[in-house]
């Protein structure tokens, strides 16, 4: 148990001590080590044999890795950073997103998946995305990202897994703000063999230089947008052309699975199998497989996910805003699968907020399953960081606070009368709404300060034009012809 404070009373302000070698503050993005250390209340590692939460401790690190997390009774001196109404956690990982989509928040609300996509979303990414010529493109792409990493950097999210197009723009959005993100420079759709063998070259080309490179912030993947967007043949193409490339090293395979009852049906009428079925016959499950969704699955498909060691990306607010259903996640996890968590894109959720994101899915699990007991705080929390760095590779890098893995830490500010009094602070973190990122480390560099992003900051003049355009193809678009204006980006509070 840990104690509570009663009520907020002084909201503790970050106070960093100056480093004179450096010219700047231990932990700011500014100083040129990646050395300190934090003073937090309460610590949670979400280590599966480590106390749910540690309080009054201190994480220290350098060189970018965790080196200790030890009571601030036993530790010598003054840490650099004092956090006296914070709850310190691994950083966020959203297994599942389309960034630069944040062009398109609220763009096509209230409407089933498959008019959203193919009336409205497909559209509009055809006009100024795959039609607007390259330059065009992948302007639409950055400055996308850039809301987008900005977004998740505020509400603490340190690794994302992406699939979108121009990949490579994003990674240069990400490499700028100092995060991490797992990524192709196109995903995989098929609207004839020249152009998709155009686009399979391009991802195959990046890869070998990315995988050379050993980009510490960007990691490879493959990503074929579905089955029913792609031929059998010419997944079984892809997935060889990746092969060959990375000469039996892993790469993650990224692609939507079962989101609709529709969608399964459609495939299994056409194909006479599943899109699961599909993707197990080329080889395509396995321990490096995140799969988007899942949402409608028989037992059979999930002892097949554990078997095969197949992570599920959970998306509980783009499915219940979809009105897709409800994945079986308490099943799933019973089964053995390793459940992570994802956003989606804005244009189907509205938010890339990770705290949000858990909230929804520990008691989605518990309605679904008419069980209070099930994915408590700290599974939720787990789910979000730990479970997803294992999906993409890299549960021995970050996902959790642990001596020698990345100082990837975000601190979450508690003090606030709406969510007091704290008798349990995973509770206070994931079931309240008063709960505010104030800083965020990766590699122990400091992105985030008082609430501050410090490495990167959205071209929102650009973005206003770019809108402008949305807005006025929108109103071409089914039902939008009498669409109201919206406000200039520049007005909106950081």
């Amino acid at each position: 148990n840990t104690a509570s404070f009663a009520f907020p009373l002084g909201l503790g302000a970050c106070f960093d001590s100056f480093d004179m070698s450096t010219g700047g503050y231990a932990g700011q993005a500014g100083g040129s080590t990646s050395s300190g250390s934090i003073h937090a209340r309460w610590v949670a590692t979400v280590e599966p044999d480590a106390p749910a939460v540690l309080e009054d401790h201190v994480v220290c690190y350098a060189g970018g890795k965790i080196t200790a997390i030890v009571p601030r009774a036993k530790f010598e001196g003054t840490p650099d950073v004092h956090l006296p109404t914070h709850i310190l956690i691994p950083g966020l990982v959203n297994c599942h997103t389309h960034t630069p989509m944040c062009l398109l928040r609220g763009y096509a609300d209230d409407l089933p998946l498959q008019d959203w996509l193919f009336q409205h979303i497909f559209p509009t990414e055809g006009k100024f995305v795959m039609e607007a010529g390259p330059e065009a493109g992948k302007e639409f792409v950055r400055l996308g990202s850039e809301l987008a990493v900005h977004e998740m950097l505020k509400t603490g999210t340190t690794l994302f897994n992406d699939m979108y197009f121009h990949g490579e723009v994003t990674a240069d959005v990400v490499r700028k703000a100092g995060l991490r993100a797992v990524l192709a420079p196109m995903g995989l759709l098929y609207f004839g063999d020249e152009q998709f063998s155009a686009v399979l070259k391009q991802n195959t080309d990046w890869l070998a230089e990315i995988t050379k490179a050993k980009d510490d912030r960007i990691y490879p993947s493959l990503i074929p947008h579905s089955a029913y967007m792609m031929p059998v043949g010419k997944l079984k193409e892809a997935k060889e052309a990746y092969d060959k490339v990375c000469a039996g090293k892993t790469y993650v395979t990224h692609t939507h699975i079962n989101e609709t009852q529709k969608e399964v049906a459609d495939y299994k009428e056409k194909e006479k199998q599943s899109a699961i079925e599909t993707f197990d016959k080329l080889g395509m499950l396995s321990s490096s497989t995140i799969a988007a969704h899942c949402v409608h699955m028989t037992d059979e498909e999930i002892a097949l996910f554990a078997s095969r060691g197949v992570s599920v990306a959970h998306n509980p607010r783009s499915n219940l805003k979809l009105g897709s259903g409800i994945c079986p996640v308490a099943k799933m996890m019973k089964a053995g699968v390793n459940v992570c968590l994802g956003t989606d894109g804005v244009a189907s959720n509205n938010t890339l907020d990770m705290l949000t994101e858990l909230q929804y899915a520990s008691m989605l699990a518990k309605g679904f399953s008419c069980d209070p007991t099930v994915l408590p705080a700290l599974d939720a929390l787990r789910m979000a960081t730990l479970s997803g760095a294992k999906a993409l590779g890299l549960g021995d890098v970050t996902g959790s606070l642990k001596v020698g893995k990345a100082a990837d830490m975000v601190a979450v500010d508690l003090a606030f009368l709406t969510s007091a009094p704290i008798f349990d602070p995973l509770g206070t973190l994931v079931f309240t709404n008063s709960r505010q990122v104030t800083h965020v480390w990766v590699d122990g560099r400091c992105l985030v300060q008082e609430g501050n992003v410090l490495t990167m900051v959205p071209d929102l003049e650009k973005a206003e034009a770019m809108l402008v355009k949305i807005a006025e193809f929108r109103k071409t678009l089914p039902g939008r012809e009498n669409s109201v204006s919206s406000i200039d980006i520049n007005l909106c509070k950081t």
